[in-house]
């Protein structure tokens, strides 16, 4: 697969910077994609080979990304991935908390895309703490940041969040 991804490129500079993305976060990758299929591994696997293919697709905004943050896109991009691979096969997407509307009915989908559309700052440490599983010591070190300001991001995700679902009808 690396190699197939290093083809794709025709400069020399990033063929290089994508193989040693490829080689820090592959394993951080997988594990996160092992989490959405725990008893199939060539399932997380295709989803980690399709988030490699999203990160060649839009490579030169990936380098725009500060260092100490393209960890976490490449983990957003791997869970969004198993996501996907989840609604093609028409499994339900594991969550943190069950979720209901109160007419019953199950709607992942619209809380994904209510996830996927918090700000930056909020998501990324809440797909730290609740995907990835990391400590809060773990997330400020990933985001640069102190351990106070990251229990606050991750204090403040849970609320917006939780308005935002409470809008949509959702209990929680």
């Amino acid at each position: 697969m690396l190699l197939f991804l290093l083809s794709t490129l025709s400069d020399e500079a990033d063929r290089r910077a994508l193989y040693d993305l490829y080689k820090q976060y592959q394993d951080a990758m997988l594990r996160v994609a092992r989490r959405f299929f725990p008893n199939d591994t060539d399932a997380a696997e295709d989803a980690v080979q399709s988030a490699w293919l999203r990160v060649v697709e839009n490579f030169s905004r990936i380098l725009e990304i500060p260092c100490q943050k393209r960890g976490a896109y490449l983990v957003i991009i791997v869970k969004n991935e198993s996501i996907s691979v989840l609604r093609r096969r028409g499994r339900e997407i594991p969550l943190d908390e069950t979720l209901t509307e109160e007419n019953g009915s199950d709607d992942s989908a619209s809380v994904i895309e209510m996830i996927r559309a918090m700000p930056e700052t909020y998501r990324a440490a809440l797909e730290m703490r609740f995907v990835e599983e990391m400590s809060t010591r773990e997330i400020a070190a990933a985001l640069h940041i102190s351990e106070d300001a990251a229990n606050a991001r991750i204090s403040r995700g849970r609320r917006l969040l939780t308005e935002k679902l409470r809008k949509e009808g959702y209990t929680v």
